[in-house]
Order: C-alpha cells, then sequence, then structure tokens
C-alpha cells in the first residue's frame, strides 16, 4: 500500500554575516558602511533574503563570543591595512584568528592598504594574519601592488576596487542641489598634517590658508561655508577658523551644523556647488553625487583616489597649498565638471562582493539546514535600555525622545533614564522664583554639558529649566523632562518596565524628587507594575517609602572596593532590603563577581548591572545570574534575529 508523505518541520539556523565596521564619529566610515550594506542587500538572494542576517560589528569591540556565532564575516572597507595609525594591526588579526579557528570565511571589501614595514612588527603581525586560509577574498581601493607584493607575497588573491561611497545617491537617495551657488570648505584637525610627516603646515599656516581661500573665492564672487565630517576636534578647529577670521558671530550661515548622522553629511554636502576639502570622503561623496571637488593631501590614499577617478590634478599637495592655486583648481575643475562614476568602477566592488556572498552564503545555508535548533529564551526581558537607549553605536547616555525611539523600534521592553533637578535661573530668581523641575539628564558633569553644547564653567551646578528644554545633544538631538517622559511610557502596552537613577540628591532635593514623581504618577494608573527607583542610600530608601511614592526600590550594592573602604559588607546589604521589602539591587559592572551574585542569589534577589555594551560580557553577567542587563549600543532585536531558529518544510 502506498504511504503518504509527511511534512517535517526542520529548524535551522539563519544565515549569519558579521559586518564588521570602523564606528566613531568621523562620519565618512559611517557612510562606507552604510553603502556597503546597501551592497550586501542587494547582494543576497533574492528568493531567499529572509534567512539572512547582519550584525553590526565594531571593529574595535573585541566581542568574540558575537563574532563567533557568524557564518561569515565581511569588513566593510576603510583604511583598516595598516600600523602606524590607530589599533587595526591588532583587532584584525584577532578577529581572524577567531574565523580561522572556527572556519569563518573572511572577505575583505574595499579596504585602504597603508604602507609595509618588514622591520615592523606591527606589520609583520598583520600580514601574517591576512594570508589565513579563512581570507577568501581582499579589494582594495588604492595601493593594489604593495599589498600583493608585500602583504600577500605575490598572490593574486587581492583585486582592485573603487571606495565604495560611489554608491552614495543610491544608497541614500540624496541627489545635489544643482542650483547651489556655496563652495564648501571641509575641515579637518589641525595636527593632522604633522601627525602624517607634514610638519610644515602648521596651525598658524592652515588658520591663514583658510582664510586666504575663503577672501580669494569672495573676491572670484562665490559664497562659502564651513563644514565637517562629524569629528568634534574638526568642530572645534573650524570654529578657530572662523575666530581668526573676525567672523565668530557669523557661525550660524558660514560653519554648517556638526553632523550627528552620516545622512546628515551626505545632505549637507549635496548643498554645495563645489567642495575643497581634507577629509577623503568629504570628496568622495562629493564626487559621487556629481559636485566637483578639491582635495587637500595629507595622506596618500587621497593621491590614489585621484587618480583611480582619472582626475590626479585636483588633489594638491602641501607645496600647493597656496589660496590663489587651490581656487584656481577648483575654479577650472568647476568649467569641466565630473564625470559620472564608470560602471567599471562600480562593478570593481559589487562583482566580487556579490560573489563572496552568493558562494559562501549558499553554503553556510546547506550546512545549516540540517541543524535542530532551539528559539533562546527572548532578550526583550533581559536588556535594559540604559538612558533611554544610544543612537548609532556613538551617542550614548543621552536621555533623548530619539534615543527611547530607537530603543522601542529595536524591541527593548526595559528602561533606564536618569532624572535630575534644574537650578533657577539666578537673574529670575530675585524677581519671580521658580520652581526646580526634572529633566532627563545624566547629572551636570563636564562630559554631560559639553553633549549640551554647554560652557562647563557657567553650568558647573545645573542649568535652568528654559536653558536646558532649548539644548540639544551633539547639537541635534532633543532634550525632554520628566514630564515629556512620564507621557510617553503612560500608552505602552505589554509588561514594560522604566528604571529611574536620581543620582546622589540632598535631603531638600530629594523631597522635591519626590514630590514631583507623586504628582506624575498620579496621572496614570497601576504605576508601581512598571516603575522602578534606583536609590543609593539607606536614608533615600526610607524616605521614598515613607512617602509612599508608587515605584519598587531597587537598592545599590557598590563595587567591593568600595565596600571595603566604608565597611559594608553584602551580609548588611540583604538585611536591609529584606527588612525594608526590597526585591532588586542594582550594580555597576565593577560589582559583579561570584561571591556577590552567590550571596544575591541566597536572599532571593533579583539583580541589575550597568552597564555593557559587549555581547560577551552580557552572556558572562547572565551565566552569573544577573537577572538584567543595561545597554547602550546592543540591540533586542539584532540578537534575536542573530541567534533565531528559522525553519523549512521537507516532504518525507
Amino acid at each position: 500500500m502506498f504511504k503518504r508523505p509527511y511534512r517535517k518541520r526542520i529548524y535551522r539556523k539563519k544565515v549569519c554575516i558579521l559586518f564588521v565596521q570602523i564606528v566613531n564619529r568621523n562620519l565618512g566610515d559611517q557612510v562606507i558602511a552604510d553603502n556597503t550594506e546597501y551592497l550586501v542587500r542587494q547582494a543576497l538572494p533574492r528568493l531567499a533574503r529572509q534567512h539572512y542576517v547582519l550584525q553590526h560589528y565594531d571593529i574595535q569591540s573585541e566581542d568574540y563570543e558575537l563574532a563567533r556565532q557568524a557564518d561569515l564575516m565581511l569588513f566593510d572597507g576603510g583604511g583598516i591595512i595598516k600600523y602606524r595609525q590607530e589599533e587595526f594591526y591588532r583587532h584584525v588579526p584577532e578577529l581572524l584568528a577567531l574565523a580561522q579557528e572556527c572556519g569563518i570565511p573572511v572577505y575583505f571589501n574595499s579596504v585602504g592598504v597603508e604602507g609595509y614595514d618588514a622591520g615592523d612588527a606591527r606589520c609583520i603581525r598583520l600580514a601574517q594574519a591576512l594570508r589565513y586560509d579563512c581570507v577568501k577574498g581582499i579589494s582594495v581601493r588604492d595601493d593594489l601592488e604593495t599589498l600583493r607584493r608585500d602583504y600577500l607575497k605575490d598572490s593574486a588573491a587581492g583585486t582592485m576596487a573603487v571606495d565604495p561611497a560611489v554608491f552614495t545617491p543610491q544608497a541614500y537617495g540624496i541627489q545635489k542641489d544643482a542650483q547651489s551657488q556655496v563652495i564648501g570648505l571641509g575641515i579637518v584637525r589641525y595636527r593632522i598634517f604633522e601627525d602624517y610627516g607634514i610638519p610644515q603646515v602648521t596651525r598658524e599656516f592652515q588658520l591663514e590658508l583658510w582664510q586666504g581661500i575663503a577672501k580669494e573665492l569672495e573676491r572670484r564672487g562665490y559664497a562659502w561655508q564651513l563644514f565637517v565630517n562629524g569629528l568634534r576636534s574638526d568642530y572645534d578647529f573650524a570654529l578657530e577658523v572662523l575666530r581668526y577670521m573676525g567672523r565668530e558671530g557669523e557661525a550660524d550661515t558660514l560653519l554648517a551644523p556638526r553632523p550627528v548622522q552620516s545622512s546628515e553629511l551626505v545632505q549637507t554636502i549635496a548643498g554645495y556647488q563645489g567642495v575643497i576639502a581634507c577629509r577623503m570622503h568629504a570628496n568622495i561623496i562629493a564626487y559621487a553625487l556629481g559636485i566637483v571637488s578639491v582635495g587637500l593631501v595629507w595622506n596618500d590614499k587621497m593621491v590614489f583616489w585621484g587618480e583611480r577617478i582619472g582626475c590626479p590634478e585636483r588633489f594638491l599637495t602641501s607645496g600647493q597649498f597656496t589660496p590663489d592655486q587651490i581656487v584656481q583648481c577648483l575654479t577650472d575643475s568647476l568649467a569641466q565638471g565630473v564625470q559620472p562614476c564608470p560602471a567599471a568602477l562600480k562593478n570593481s566592488v559589487q562583482k566580487p562582493l556579490k560573489k563572496f556572498i552568493r558562494r559562501y552564503g549558499r553554503a553556510a545555508w546547506k550546512k545549516n539546514r540540517a541543524q535542530h535548533l532551539k528559539k533562546p529564551a527572548g532578550w526583550s526581558g533581559r536588556l535594559v535600555a540604559a538612558a533611554l537607549g544610544g543612537i548609532s553605536m556613538r551617542y550614548t547616555n543621552m536621555n533623548t525622545p530619539q534615543g527611547l525611539a530607537g530603543a522601542l523600534e529595536g524591541g527593548f521592553q526595559i528602561f533606564e533614564a536618569d532624572l535630575r533637578l534644574t537650578v533657577q535661573d539666578t537673574a529670575l530668581a530675585q524677581d519671580m522664583p521658580m520652581q526646580q523641575k526634572l529633566v532627563c539628564v545624566n547629572g551636570w558633569s563636564k562630559g554631560t554639558l559639553e553633549k549640551l553644547g554647554a560652557d562647563p564653567q557657567r553650568y558647573q551646578k545645573g542649568m535652568d529649566y528654559e536653558t536646558f528644554m532649548k539644548c540639544r545633544m551633539y547639537g541635534s538631538y532633543e532634550t525632554m523632562d520628566a514630564a515629556q517622559l512620564f507621557a510617553r511610557m503612560r500608552g505602552m502596552e505589554g509588561d514594560w518596565k522604566l528604571i529611574l537613577d536620581i543620582g546622589k540628591p540632598n535631603k531638600e532635593a530629594l523631597a522635591q524628587i519626590i514630590g514631583q514623581l507623586q504628582a506624575l504618577c498620579e496621572a496614570g494608573a497601576d504605576w508601581k507594575e512598571h516603575l522602578l527607583l534606583r536609590l543609593q542610600s539607606k536614608y533615600d530608601v526610607e524616605t521614598v517609602q515613607e512617602a509612599g511614592l508608587l515605584v519598587q526600590v531597587m537598592y545599590y550594592v557598590p563595587p567591593k572596593q568600595v565596600r571595603q573602604e566604608k565597611n559594608i559588607t553584602l551580609d548588611a546589604i540583604g538585611k536591609f532590603c529584606k527588612k525594608r521589602g526590597i526585591a532588586w539591587v542594582s550594580m555597576p559592572k565593577e560589582a559583579l563577581d561570584e561571591e556577590v551574585m552567590a550571596y544575591l542569589k541566597k536572599q532571593k534577589l533579583k539583580s541589575c548591572l550597568f552597564t555593557y555594551n559587549r555581547y560577551t560580557d552580557v552572556l558572562r553577567a547572565l551565566e552569573l545570574g544577573v537577572d538584567w542587563v543595561a545597554t547602550s549600543y546592543l540591540s533586542v532585536k539584532e540578537l534575536e534575529s542573530w541567534y533565531e531558529a528559522g525553519y523549512t518544510i521537507v516532504i518525507r
């Protein structure tokens, strides 16, 4: 008799691509990453894209437990084959050693090669790692000869490619403003020339040069504006240039806002008729958008780029740094225009990348399909969005609406916010005393005030409410008060939690904080199910509980060294928690050890740890028994998709 076939679900791991990128506030590196990610997603098999997942990985993070889960490893681009600057000579070999051990295929996409020295141990270490069997391909944007001859020892494995940023218009959906009459002047930190062996281009030389360029542009009838790629050091020097010109008061029009997202940098450059810039990717973005640019060279990579696009004369070296020569080069270039990026150049990065993903992705999919996997416990019940969530793996401890929105989109259900009182405006206090208000800010430290764009000397004791609410974190992200935070949380569904950190207030401030929180809690129901308050002293706990505030208390466990200095024992902490009916404790990562976790488990106390941004560390904390781990960078959704089991139905 014919036996009817049956369908069986076979669980299999998705194909996980570790997307290794340079994470910093020079947004040129982020433009590379965004363009490469655009190309990766284009290269995924059209009918099986849902079976692939990308995990963003900071090359400097050393998050090796996360990397071990990868099926493919992709270095997105940028100048990483180098050893004199930064520490890629260490990070790249360590990642490659892990890939070699785990059998993970690796591809380097359009990376930069910056020199070779057989007598430098750092260079040799990097070269040896690049010859591992796990490295399946390397495409470079500049010095292919040095890669093949020195790093790979005459191997033909390396190929020439253009920088991925040439896909900027497609990746961002941004086009140039064809009507613009403004020339963008891209400023770089003044020490960069000295750092790269050009000591004659001093700070004073550059100040005089930029002033001369601006005057020459004006003489020829051009408007101009300074801009930067995102680094604070670049922006500070741009302000210094304006002061040197005596035009600091015109900064609102003569200096573009400091970008915090790569799309903002692209949009800024798209608004120029032409560009004179020091940063390589300011020039590449301009080229991709069809905007003429003149580069002021401090690194050979810019010379390679000029040769690659057939315009070497537009990249000037230090001997050509005179205002007249630079502006004349721009004028001549504007008359010639920009030729569209040839298809052959675009294919040089697109085709090898696609070949790698299709070939090794298919192999990984076949290997994974036979695995029987269980879906792990949800990360939304373990991870806490610290300070309402960081942004883009760069900006943290901000407590902003944008951070909260990103955390919600990232799948978080547990959030932490810092609350502090504002101070009275002394200029107004004499006529009309103003109540101090609770706002979302991580204290009034120098670092926080600089993020707010405020003078640390003026606001050492804090800011008044009106001034704070007008500030923007990094000049871009909105500030928020406690009332706005509660209004946003009030309508949320599900078993969400909000941890409030009020720091270490004095008695008068604590009374004000309690009063304002009571007023906010009265405006909603069941707050006690959702709110936890981090407190650091017995007095604060007793005062809050006696006031009947609708929150659960989260008591503080200091690091071991602090406990020893202040003669605080774990037993004393446990007895106090039991006496006050406290179920939760919070602790900094420095307090985490087996002794602490064994005691908390014995006392049946739940714990929340602040703050880890590597999966490697989070995993260790969870294994030791921590209940919640706060993070600024990790994403609940990314981790869930990274480990989630897919399935297929097989006819048997």
